[in-house]
């Protein structure tokens, strides 16, 4: 079931009360306001998203009747900001995404501006994909330089069961206009795909944690196909795809662009890489997890550097391996080879009915009735 747009974006007034409206109405009315607390500030306002998006998404603007000047003044940037390679913070990007959805009354304008991407917009690193072997060196880059392009979202390219995931990670989930922003990205990861290997790729998914919004209705025909509720935000399709041969492979180039990528990554370094290697180290993990003290090790250094750390980003370590938990098992219940007593075992549940009682709290399903839903609309 569809449902209103509003809820799904998050606010930028963080205390502002729900009310009865039309979901384009309820979002316009919102405008970029402080966010509380200091972590919360410090992450909104560190640079995230490079300007060539924010020139794109004007271009998009253009082409519907907005002047450039009319969509910069609405969402409080100079265009001085846009004329270097420089990055707008994650306020910034979230004040642009929100005004233009006011002027257009489509809260898909993620899906609009993944749809008109292209290849180029990606700067020295869509040049740098398109000179890839194979379709899965070029997501390797994607994934391993997507904070070149944008600072609050990691993917992870991986395999299971006979598919490749790449699996998106929202460093600031509470941040406005997010479901716009994943929008943006999940529809631009899915194109790229596409635009790299020349052809269509019928069976690439998108996965997303949450229900269905009422704005994807609109969008249904026009992007790949979409999977709501499953509780996992990542793309999905075949793991043959990978081995998809890229016309305008060229060795000399990659390591040329790769280098140029590698000096622009150590420049722009940031303590939210620290979550990057947590994030990481964890999904790597066949059975339990690191606590601590072990983590803080293989990361060099105490454990109480670590939580000072984390604390100054707005994080504690237990939430990082809950959430890692919960991801495992949503997964391992794809697997229709695990039984549901296996998984428990395998993510650190001493009982099968607290595993049960915990995917309950999530997907308000229970394990089997998920594998059902899922793996039987797939088989359609």
């Amino acid at each position: 079931m569809a449902y209103a747009t509003a809820q799904y974006f998050g606010n930028l007034h963080p205390g502002a009360a729900a009310e009865p409206a039309s979901p384009v109405s309820t979002v316009i009315s919102e405008s970029p306001a402080p966010m509380a607390g200091v972590s919360r500030i410090q992450k909104l306002s560190k640079d995230d998203v490079h300007v060539e998006y924010a020139v794109a998404l004007l271009q998009v603007l253009e082409q519907q009747g907005f002047a450039r000047e009319q969509v910069l003044a609405g969402a409080g940037i100079l265009p001085a900001q846009l004329e270097d390679q420089s990055r707008l913070t994650t306020h910034q990007d979230a004040a642009l995404l929100m005004h233009a959805v006011r002027l257009t009354r489509d809260p898909g304008i993620g899906y609009q501006m993944g749809l008109h991407s292209t290849l180029t917009w990606h700067g020295l690193m869509g040049y740098g994909m398109m000179s890839c072997a194979t379709l899965r060196e070029a997501l390797e880059w994607w994934t391993g330089f997507l904070d070149l392009r944008t600072a609050t979202f990691t993917m992870q390219l991986g395999e299971r069961d006979g598919h490749a995931e790449l699996r998106v990670h929202d460093l600031a989930p509470r941040a406005p206009m997010r479901i716009c922003a994943i929008d943006r990205l999940l529809t631009m990861t899915t194109r790229l795909c596409q635009q790299l290997v020349q052809h269509p790729l019928p069976e690439l998914q998108a996965w997303y944690k949450d229900r269905e919004p009422l704005h994807y209705a609109r969008y249904r025909q026009r992007i790949v196909a979409t999977r709501f509720g499953t509780g996992l935000c990542q793309i999905r399709f075949p793991v043959a795809y990978l081995d998809l041969p890229l016309a305008n492979a060229n060795a000399s180039t990659c390591r040329h662009i790769r280098t140029q990528c590698e000096r622009e990554r150590a420049r722009l370094r940031r303590s939210d890489d620290l979550v990057i290697r947590i994030v990481d180290l964890l999904q790597r993990r066949d059975t339990g997890y690191p606590g601590i003290e072990e983590t803080a090790g293989l990361l060099c250094m105490s454990s109480r550097t670590l939580k000072r750390k984390l604390h100054r980003l707005g994080l504690n370590f237990r939430n990082l391996v809950d959430d890692a938990r919960k991801d495992a098992v949503l997964r391992d219940v794809l697997n229709p080879g695990l039984r549901f007593d296996e998984i428990a075992v395998r993510t650190g549940y001493s009982d099968p009915a607290n595993l049960t009682r915990a995917f309950r709290r999530w997907t308000g399903e229970s394990p089997s009735q998920y594998r059902g839903r899922l793996l039987s609309s797939e088989s359609r």
